[in-house]
């Protein structure tokens, strides 16, 4: 086993992930600036959801690619501790901050769903209560068409 290409290849792939989670933060962080907005702009928001769904498969290709190779090098890492400790301490530094971005991620998203969820609600209250006030309107008027409209049976006699 050649760990001279395996162990930095492992360094790469979270250094990779570790970056595709910053550019998630990121996109993150601006899908709750769009929902906080007076008016949300969902179409930015829609923009971001086809951004994070392009860097979601990526890490998730990274994070197969990692396991495989991770499963490759392992025995001979846990041989070898002393060995490799400083390339150890440097996975274990870069699984730690990948960590650290993800729940800051799941957080995010936790508190834009819940923005999100109160956003649809106020929408769907806004549809029923235009769909009453229609309902209303078109009511009247069919109330006030079917009214008889014909002349008056009182006649002043008077001339």
């Amino acid at each position: 086993m050649d760990n001279n290409t395996y162990i930095p290849i492992l360094l790469d792939t979270l250094i990779k992930k570790k970056n595709l989670l910053d550019s998630l933060l990121n996109i993150t962080t601006s899908q709750e600036k769009y929902i906080n907005e007076q008016i949300p702009d969902m179409d930015l928001f829609d923009q971001t959801l086809i951004e994070k769904e392009n860097i979601i498969t990526k890490i998730n290709q990274l994070d197969e690619g990692f396991e495989k190779i991770y499963t490759y090098v392992q025995e001979e890492l846990i041989r070898k501790q002393i060995q490799h400790k400083e390339q150890i301490e440097a996975l274990q530094d870069l699984i730690r901050q990948i960590t650290d971005k993800s729940t800051k991620i799941q957080a995010l998203e936790l508190r834009n769903k819940v923005k999100l969820e109160a956003y649809f609600q106020m929408k769907k209250k806004e549809i029923k209560n235009f769909k009453t006030s229609s309902q209303t309107v078109s009511n009247y008027y069919k109330n006030m068409n079917n009214q008889y409209e014909g002349n008056s049976y009182f006649l002043d006699k008077k001339k």
